[in-house]
């Protein structure tokens, strides 16, 4: 006696929408390059209102990275500068504790929101490390508020 297994025809059509649906999805990233100036948190307000607040889309999806630079610690050497390890410990705490604080209120802004965020935090010149920041991700956006120091060269 052998049993037959009936499958069911909508199975395979529900399989392919699925994986149409999968691939139609397109990903967009967006980088907001924040500080500890006004400006940038204004500049991520202005995202999250006016980039992600219309998300009418469903096969869009959207990675909202919030990008900090960090200046490298400054550690001189020579006969009129020497800083023991403690005093490097200290300042490289001290560059964390107040990386964490531009994270946290640049995140607050994105919860009004309902904007999930996503960290990135590298260490060097701000302008190269946003442009390769940018890059390495594919952002599609790079959103930054202005000092007015001018154009990014």
């Amino acid at each position: 006696m052998t049993s037959q297994i009936q499958e069911d025809p909508h199975l395979e059509e529900q399989g392919e929408q699925e994986n149409e649906e999968k691939e139609e999805k397109r990903v967009m990233n967006i980088v907001v390059a924040v500080d500890a100036s006004e400006e940038s948190m204004n500049a991520c307000e202005w995202a999250c209102k006016h980039l992600l607040s219309a998300q009418t889309d469903i096969r869009q999806v959207y990675n909202f990275i919030l990008l900090h630079v960090q200046a490298p610690v400054c550690v001189s050497s020579g006969p009129a500068y020497i800083l023991s390890n403690d005093v490097v410990h200290i300042l490289q705490n001290d560059q964390v504790r107040t990386t964490q604080k531009i994270l946290k209120r640049a995140r607050a802004i994105c919860n009004r929101y309902n904007v999930e965020a996503h960290s990135y935090v590298v260490t060097g010149k701000p302008k190269e490390k946003i442009c390769e920041a940018a890059h390495k991700v594919g952002a599609q956006f790079l959103v930054m508020g202005s000092h007015d120091h001018g154009p990014l060269i």
